[in-house]
Order: structure tokens, then sequence, then C-alpha cells
């Protein structure tokens, strides 16, 4: 039976959890897992009021990662103490049922009770190291409690939406420069490549925009490089802000030279996304104290098709050669 009296169809539920294993394991962005994670809970609990909390180093506090309430998802990423039900979870490394009390509101990102007569069911998120990560807590209805087979499969998504966050932060160590939040000149390498296979196999058109800031070494050599970091910081801010996410890849190709895979696009598309770049950092005012600093880029593009695709060296120097154009010619530009 179910939490809503009904009987369990026990080869439409493990379905169901394969397809929840699949959409699972086999993501490493951060925010998708979450929402997949929490999307599976749901199904398998009937809850409509979760969040997944990430416990921080000390023990002394997590961040509330995502919530889904009513379908709607977001993700606060605000910090809480541990609330009492959190702790004792922490210590037990077993899931608690518990009914709702003030000190529990703010696990759901909300000053007010989500329910009248509502338990709270938290989870247990135990890494490889046998270390509760994280939980994942649901609202559920007094009256209706979790079932035994319930409380076992949602235990089975646990394991998996655990591992796959230990997965997803190993990825992120290996693929993500520390200071911008862009990929890595490595993995920029593996994907370009990847992109012109793929580019070979069907008609499309693939591009690329290589940016380098302009005079970076004064403004280094003037304001330090502590300010450099923070220009560098914003920067790749004003990028992830530009693509389209899960389909462009930004980079820090190396120092202060930022670089973005552009899948699907022709030149004619890409020559519009590096103006719009350049334009934006030229407007931006960097924080320096109590001032702002300005600073502009200059851009190369290249596009190819799949009747005109170059090596993946051959590309990136194509493209190098349209940005030392453009700062050949004056700066603050965009060559093509």
């Amino acid at each position: 039976m179910n939490n809503n009296g009904d009987p369990i169809d026990i080869e439409i539920m493990f379905q169901t959890l394969r397809f929840a294993a699949r959409q699972i394991v086999s993501e490493l962005d951060p925010e998708l897992l979450a929402s997949h994670a929490l999307d599976m809970v749901a199904d398998f609990s009937g809850s409509n009021c979760l969040s997944l909390l990430l416990i921080n180093e000390a023990n002394n506090s997590v961040k509330i990662s995502a919530n889904l309430r009513d379908g709607h998802f977001s993700t606060p990423n605000e910090i809480i103490t541990l609330t009492p039900t959190l702790k004792q979870v922490l210590e037990t490394k077993k899931s608690f049922a518990t009914d709702i009390t003030d000190a529990e509101y703010c696990i759901f990102h909300d000053s007010k009770a989500p329910a009248e007569n509502g338990l709270i069911h938290c989870l247990p998120l135990i890494g490889t190291k046998n270390k509760v990560d994280g939980f994942i807590v649901l609202l559920i209805d007094r009256d209706s409690p979790l079932t035994k087979i319930q409380e076992e499969i949602l235990g089975v998504l646990n394991t998996m939406i655990a591992t796959t966050i230990e997965n997803a932060n190993l990825f992120k160590l290996a693929t993500i420069d520390g200071l911008t939040g862009l990929y890595v000149r490595r993995y920029f390498d593996i994907r370009l490549q990847e992109e012109i296979t793929r580019l070979g196999r069907m008609e499309s058109n693939l591009a690329l925009v290589m940016t380098d800031i302009d005079h970076f070494k004064n403004v280094n050599d003037t304001y330090g490089h502590q300010q450099g970091d923070v220009i560098l910081r914003d920067l790749a801010q004003i990028f992830r802000n530009a693509i389209r996410k899960d389909l462009d890849i930004p980079c820090r190709f190396g120092g202060e030279e930022f670089v973005v895979i552009l899948p699907g696009t022709n030149l004619e598309g890409a020559i519009v996304f590096a103006e719009r770049l350049r334009r934006k950092c030229e407007a931006y005012p960097y924080p320096y104290g109590n001032e702002f600093l300005h600073v502009t880029i200059s851009g190369g593009v290249i596009a190819i098709d799949s009747k005109h695709i170059l090596t993946k060296d051959d590309l990136v120097k194509a493209v190098d050669e349209k940005l030392y154009e453009a700062k050949e010619s004056g700066r603050n530009r965009v060559k093509f």
C-alpha cells in the first residue's frame, strides 16, 4: 500500500526506480542533480514540500541547496544552523520522522508552517566514507506516514543521490577553475574535440570566441593582483550570464584569456555574442574600494560547419590569430 491507501504495482515501481537511477547517477551538474533528486523523492514519497541540504565542513550548519515546493524548484543557497532533527540524524546516521516544530520551518526556506498537520521526515545523505554529507528533508501528512516499502525505496534513492553528489564534487574539482568558476583548459580541449567530432556526424555549426583583457598587466601593476582577481571573477560572471546554459561551454584558457565554445552557432551568431560580451565588459563597474574601475576586452571569433571542419589545434590557432588582430588594431574590439 502507498500513503494514499492504494496498492503498489511492484513492476511499475521498479521501472520507475530504474528510470530514477539513470536520471540521477549520470548527472554531474549540481543544480540539475538536485532538481532530479527532489523530483524522484517527491514521486516516491508523495510529498510536495522537500529540501536538499548540504552540510559544511565543521558540521555546525547546512546550506539549503535546493527546495521543491508544490512543484516549484528553487536554489535558495541559504545557510542555516543545524535544527534538532538534523542534529539527531547527523549523530545517528538514520532517517527520522517527527512532528514539525517552529525550529524546523527554516529547513523549507519558509518562515511559516508548510502544513498544519505535518511530519518532518529527514533522510541522511551518507557518502562513501560513511560520513553524512547532507540531508533530504520532506514534509508528509501525519495521517499518512511513509510505508515500509516507501522508506526502503527512499533509502536506495538516497544512496544513489549521495554517491552522485560526491562524483559531481570530484568532477567540479577536476574541471572548474577555482578563481573564476569557469572550466579549465584541459576540459576545454576535451569538449572542443567532442564538438568537432559531433560536427562530423551531423549538419550543424560550431563557433569559438576567445577574449583577452586589455592591458591587464597594467591593472595588476597599478592596483595589485587581488584587484586583478576581482576583475577576473566579475568578468567570468558576465560570461556565465551571457551563455546558453547546458549548451555553451565557457572556459578559462589561461591567465586573463577566456574562451567560449558555441555549439550550433554560425559566424553571425558568434559575432553578436562576442560583441555583447565586449559591450557588457566595457560598461561594467568593477569595484575598487569606494571607487569603480573599467576595463575592456578584445575578442576573436571563428566558426566552422559540417562541410568545412578544422582540427582542434587549427581551430584554436585560427581564433587566436583573430584575437591578435583585435589587439593589434587598437583593442576593445572583435575580429572575425
